[in-house]
């Protein structure tokens, strides 16, 4: 439930700052419980920032931006700008649940840079249920696939 004072501090960002702010902190793979402990406050805080039912204070969001290695801008979605991959590479590459191929994939620095491959391609290939593993190069091939069916 809001508080008067979550009422007052409330603004059109809170939805934005909410769906932001989740997924940071699971592209970092850190849980509230995490985030909490590393930014000093409750897991029921960062969960209510979560559900748009507060904003936190400046200094608490600069704490959680640079433990999720993102601006506060970027949380507010004052930014429109592409965003460095890393976050998300770093989060795939070391999450044992991702696929190999996939791990391998996010981890291949030559390979990210020569493709040009954003942290919106990792999502998108982490998200198709495979019935089968995919090595690297099966990841590199989907990736090609699905440009070439959504880029004009």
């Amino acid at each position: 439930m809001l508080t008067p004072h979550d009422e007052m501090n409330a603004t059109s960002h809170d939805s934005v700052l909410a769906v932001r702010l989740r997924v940071a902190r699971q592209a970092a793979g850190m849980t509230q419980v995490e985030l909490a402990k590393r930014v000093d406050t409750e897991q029921t805080f960062i969960s209510r920032i979560e559900r748009g039912e507060s904003m936190g204070t400046p200094e608490l969001l600069r704490a959680i931006g640079k433990e999720l290695k993102v601006t506060v801008s970027h949380l507010l979605g004052e930014d429109t700008a592409n965003h460095a991959v890393r976050p998300s590479r770093e989060a795939i590459a070391s999450d044992r649940k991702m696929p190999k191929g996939l791990r391998d994939l996010a981890g291949d620095d030559s390979l990210i840079k020569a493709m040009k491959v954003t942290a919106r391609d990792l999502k998108t290939l982490a998200s198709i249920d495979l019935p089968a593993p995919v090595s690297k190069d099966g990841y590199v091939q989907l990736l090609v696939a699905i440009r070439g069916v959504t880029k004009a």
